[in-house]
């Protein structure tokens, strides 16, 4: 799934920002903050596809550049060493700053054509995205957290009555939550939903019958579904991935 997180301290662009991102897919996971510090603490907790930065974020203070800073802070985070950033400011005299030392996908130009601004951020989400590293995820039951590797998970079986994590090796019984949070937690691109209760990890894939909708998986982990609402968007994150 992927995470865009649009740094502007305008209500108005922010909000033109997001209607932009969700014309383009309503499943896009949009976070907000108008300062840097609340754009780090989005950047440490989630992991994000594609940063939308504007350059000056306290019109108030003069000379403020600190979205510029913001972004030089993640470039020196090795996951978002290669993760697109479009800029977005009146500004002319960082430029070229931001396409040499910040290596940033576009520079958008205020006022932008939302025409225009579509089209780029479109063609950013599409850029390839580094694999993820192994990291702990964290499951909570019953007042007891369970750190399992990302690795780990096989796929999870998610309905009302309860959330099921496959592991190689093991399986815990959870309490129900949104696919859409659990994603958000996995924090990981190995990751993708491919029913309504369904998500799996496509390291464990091992064969996809598209006719009869089915994933089976590797190491005898036996056969999943492929929901009907599903099957086209899982096919297309999968190829992207």
């Amino acid at each position: 799934m992927r995470s865009v997180l649009i740094v502007e301290d305008n209500v108005v662009h922010m909000e033109m920002l997001t209607k932009i991102l969700k014309e383009i897919d309503m499943e896009i996971t949009v976070y907000k903050a108008s300062n840097q510090d609340e754009a780090y603490a989005y950047t440490m907790k989630n992991r994000i596809s594609l940063f939308l930065i504007d350059v000056v974020l306290d019109s108030k203070m003069p000379g403020d550049v600190s979205g510029m800073r913001f972004a030089d802070r993640v470039r020196r985070m090795e996951e978002y060493k290669y993760t697109p950033m479009i800029f977005i400011t009146g500004l002319e005299d960082v430029r070229l700053f931001a396409y040499s030392d910040l290596h940033c996908y576009y520079y958008l130009e205020k006022p932008y054509n939302a025409d225009k601004a579509f089209k780029v951020i479109r063609e950013a989400l599409r850029v390839p995205q580094l694999k993820d590293r192994p990291h702990d995820v964290y499951f909570r039951k019953d007042g007891i957290i369970y750190k399992r590797n990302v690795n780990d998970v096989v796929y999870i079986e998610n309905v009302r009555s309860g959330q099921t994590v496959y592991l190689n090796n093991d399986r815990l019984k959870l309490q129900y939550k949104p696919c859409k949070n659990i994603l958000e937690e996995l924090s990981s691109d190995r990751f993708i939903q491919c029913s309504r209760h369904l998500i799996v990890n496509k390291d464990y894939i091992d064969m996809i019958d598209t006719v009869n909708r089915y994933i089976r998986l590797k190491d005898d982990y036996g056969q999943i579904e492929i929901g009907i609402t599903f099957k086209k968007k899982f096919l297309e994150a999968l190829k992207e991935s």
